[in-house]
């Protein structure tokens, strides 16, 4: 307990040094402040004052033109990206367990069958993946024979 009220009072203390640090310095630097200083304050803050809602509205422009925009083939392409593919392969390993691999000659084969069940987690992941890329392909590519046609047929 004595760590905890240590801690509270030392932080109060720096909290409350740092609080008349600023009150002094703030106070010491408008005392020290000529009037080209002030004009020149002024004038920031005004600029600041009038510019930022033109600044603002150029902003929204350029969004929403950014919005309207067709995406690429590769920009969708990489907005659709999985991360595991970004990565690379993911990596299924073996469905061996030997005593080399586990490390030790104890007998004991701890975490054997959650190793296995991870594989086949894995796995069934990794093939629905497989399955739903391959059925987006053939999607994509009868859209493209349709797209083709009616352009034959006109």
């Amino acid at each position: 307990m004595p760590e905890t009220s240590f801690f509270t009072s030392f932080t109060s203390s720096n909290f409350q040094a740092w609080v008349q640090d600023f009150r002094a310095n703030a106070a010491q630097s408008s005392k020290n402040l000529t009037a080209k200083d002030y004009i020149r304050l002024l004038a920031i803050v005004g600029g600041y004052c009038l510019l930022r809602p033109y600044l603002v509205k150029l902003g929204g422009r350029f969004q929403a033109s950014d919005h309207e925009r067709e995406l690429d083939d590769t920009e969708v392409l990489s907005a659709t990206t999985s991360p595991n593919s970004l990565r690379g392969q993911i990596d299924v390993p073996d469905d061996s367990d030997s005593e080399e691999e586990v490390g030790g000659a104890t007998g004991t084969n701890w975490g054997r069958n959650a190793r296995r069940r991870q594989r086949k987690m894995i796995k069934s992941i990794v093939e629905a993946e497989e399955k739903l890329r391959a059925e987006q392909e053939e999607a994509d590519s009868d859209k493209e024979i349709e797209e083709f046609l009616r352009k034959v047929i006109d």
